[in-house]
C-alpha cells in the first residue's frame, strides 16, 4: 500500500486554486510559447497539502497504522488559506511550483508533528526534512532556468477564502501510466471536529 496522510481543500478552495493556475498558465504562455506543456500541472481535484509521505507500507503493518493514527488529535480544526506563489528549490532550476499557506500553518505544523510521534510509535520514521506547509501545483519537467522563478514573482498573487479543516485525511496512492489514483482509507478529525465525508471527488478513487 502506497500512502500518505494529507489536509484536504474544500470545494471554493479548490476552485479558487484552479483558477488561478489558470491564470499563471496563460501568464507562462504569453511569456515563452510552450512553457506551460514543459509542466505536469496536478489535477485540480488531486490538490491536497502533504503532511507525511509513507511510502510504500506492508498490508501486515496497515492494523497497527490505523489503529496509531485515528483518534482525534489534540488541536482543533484550523481557519486555513492559501496564496502566494513559490517555486523548489529556492535557488536555481525549479522542478515545483507551489501555492503557499498563508494562514493555519501553525495548526498544519501541530498536526505534522503530532501525526509524526505516532507514526514513529509504531516504527515508522517520518521524514526529517523541517516542514513546511505548501500546496503543489506543478512538476517541471522540462530545462527552465530561472523562468519559473521570475514567473511567480511577477503573477498576480492567489488567493483562496479560509476554510475550516475538520480532519485530515490518509490516503492510499495507485500509480498507473495515466497518473496516480487517490482513496481515501481514513479521517484523522481534529479535537472538537465532527469529520465530514471527503470531497465528493474523493469519495471515488480519484487521479498527486
Amino acid at each position: 500500500m502506497r500512502l500518505f496522510i494529507a489536509a484536504d481543500l474544500d470545494g471554493a478552495a479548490r476552485t479558487a486554486v484552479a483558477d488561478a493556475v489558470e491564470r499563471l498558465r496563460a501568464r507562462a504562455e504569453q511569456e515563452r510559447r510552450g512553457a506551460a506543456r514543459g509542466v505536469a500541472w496536478v489535477d485540480p481535484r488531486n490538490l491536497h497539502l502533504t503532511l507525511h509521505f509513507l511510502g510504500e507500507i506492508d498490508d501486515a503493518r496497515w492494523p497497527a497504522l490505523r489503529d496509531a493514527v485515528a483518534p482525534p488529535l489534540d488541536a482543533g480544526p484550523p481557519r486555513l488559506a492559501l496564496g502566494l506563489w513559490g517555486t523548489f528549490p529556492p535557488h536555481g532550476p525549479s522542478r515545483v511550483i507551489w501555492m503557499g499557506v498563508t494562514a493555519g500553518a501553525e495548526g498544519l505544523a501541530a498536526a505534522h508533528a503530532e501525526l509524526g510521534a505516532r507514526l514513529q510509535a509504531v516504527g515508522l520514521v517520518p521524514d526529517a526534512r523541517p516542514f513546511s506547509p505548501h500546496l503543489t501545483v506543478g512538476r517541471v519537467k522540462t530545462a527552465s532556468g530561472l523562468f519559473w522563478p521570475r514567473v511567480c514573482g511577477a503573477a498576480e498573487a492567489p488567493s483562496t477564502r479560509a476554510w475550516t479543516l475538520p480532519a485530515c485525511t490518509l490516503f492510499q496512492s495507485h500509480l498507473s501510466p495515466a497518473g496516480p489514483t487517490y482513496r481515501a482509507l481514513l479521517a484523522i478529525p481534529f479535537a472538537g471536529a465532527t469529520p465530514q465525508p471527503p470531497e465528493s471527488s474523493l469519495e471515488a478513487n480519484r487521479a498527486d
